[in-house]
């Protein structure tokens, strides 16, 4: 099967996927080389976000997938692959390390924030002990917007470290399930302003999509309780990005932790950069050890069942817990 892995970050990353893919015919490229690349190509890879036109698509007649490297489905054609007969799938985050490494992520902001680790390292370094003062999470009130996969795995390391999940989702969900989670409450979206009251932590666990667009808005972290914190580990376009820094700077917030920002990569004229109430890193969640061999393994499962003649595992994530 030949194999095409389009993206500048594949190209960094070339040795590794075309170790795990042996047997098959793989190949990297980037948008300088990606046409003279695609025409023989039977699946491409791509990171969602990446956009992939029709043209780029009818360059290939023999392509039969169109995998998404991750959870998300931006970027992809689905009318146009439609059209061509071409599958479209992305992989599943719970089990292949991805919900789990950004579910850490989630927890780090947390713990930086609630530590107040950049005023903790200055004291540090000027032999000041004992001080600030930190959070505990412990006994904290912590709310997950979205309970997919990534909202499932965040809310079982936060019940396990003692703190109280409550849990918003647009459907509703089981007793069974919220228990095995650790969630104590449940909220759907219609309640999701009644939800975030009493929290002291509130991460964002959903997929974007048309519905999830700029949910996180003014009114929202106006709802929020003063003194609390806003996590986004989930995509950078749910939030807007100008009514949270207002209610940073008006210190309704007491801060934010960022993976994702709404545009990738952002300004760096872009205040959250620089923010002193804020804790960012370059989206790198689900970019972990175990998340490369997680998502190569089920990328390497699915090409091999095309190669079967079998039905490739498909959309499995779609929903994200909105």
């Amino acid at each position: 099967m030949k194999i095409l892995f389009y993206g500048d970050e594949f190209v960094k990353m070339r040795e590794t996927l075309l170790s795990s893919m042996s047997g098959h015919d793989a190949e990297t490229s980037d948008s300088r080389t990606v046409n003279e690349k695609i025409s023989g190509a039977e699946v491409l890879v791509t990171r969602p976000g990446t956009e992939v036109s029709r043209d780029l698509l009818e360059a290939a007649p023999n392509l039969k997938l169109h995998q998404l490297y991750g959870t998300g489905l931006e970027g992809a054609d689905f009318e146009a692959c439609a059209d061509l007969g071409i599958a479209v799938c992305n992989v599943p985050s719970l089990g292949t390390g991805n919900a789990e490494g950004v579910a850490e992520i989630a927890l780090l902001h947390m713990l930086l924030l609630g530590k107040k680790y950049s005023f903790a390292r200055e004291n540090a370094r000027a032999g000041r002990l004992f001080s600030p003062r930190g959070i505990s999470l412990w006994k904290k009130r912590a709310c997950i917007v979205g309970l997919g996969n990534l909202g499932h795995a965040t809310a079982e390391r936060l019940s396990a470290i003692g703190m109280v999940i409550r849990g918003v989702n647009r459907s509703p969900v089981s007793a069974e399930k919220l228990a095995s989670m650790g969630v104590r409450e449940f909220f759907q979206m219609n309640r999701l302003y009644d939800a975030v009251s009493g929290c002291r932590f509130v991460i964002a666990a959903l997929a974007l999509n048309d519905e999830t667009c700029g949910i996180f808005d003014e009114p929202f972290f106006r709802a929020m309780d003063a003194g609390s914190f806003f996590i986004n580990v989930a995509r950078g376009g749910l939030v807007r990005e100008d009514a949270l820094l207002r209610t940073l700077n008006e210190k309704h917030l007491a801060g934010a932790g960022l993976d994702v920002l709404a545009d990738e990569p952002t300004s760096p004229d872009n205040p959250l950069l620089t923010h002193p109430s804020v804790t960012l890193t370059p989206h790198i969640g689900g970019n972990t050890d175990e998340s490369v061999r997680g998502i190569l393994g089920f990328v390497r499962d699915n090409i091999d069942r095309l190669c079967r003649g079998e039905d490739t595992l498909s959309r499995q994530d779609l929903r994200g817990g909105a």
